[in-house]
């Protein structure tokens, strides 16, 4: 009986997760697209040149991580040459069938 709990317990924590999540996705592209809610949620009657800490302009502009921070570098890997011999032999596939079909398409 305590997994039951701890099932429904887990997923009404997931549920409330993504609930939230989309909350704020839609809340930040309400807030991206409309300057004037964007400036009332900050509280400022001057326009800022450099929103750049704001998440409502990371959003809307997207955010660029430098690639070369976070990739690591691949590990050497030495190429083999896999030597393939030819088949002196042919080897035939069985046939689909072992009787031909008794009717065909209709001719005309």
């Amino acid at each position: 009986m305590v997994f039951g709990r701890q099932s429904r317990l887990v997923s009404f924590f997931r549920s409330a997760l993504a609930a939230g999540g989309a909350i704020m996705i839609f809340a930040l592209g309400l807030f991206a697209a409309s300057p004037i809610l964007h400036q009332q949620l900050h509280h400022h009657d001057t326009h800022l040149a450099a929103d750049d800490g704001c998440a409502i302009v990371l959003f809307a502009n997207g955010v660029s991580v430098p690639l070369a921070v976070i990739a690591t570098p691949p590990t050497a890997v030495e190429w083999i040459e896999q030597a393939y011999h030819p088949s002196i032999e042919i080897i035939l596939d069985s046939p689909r069938y072992l009787l031909h079909p008794e009717r065909g398409p209709p001719v005309g």
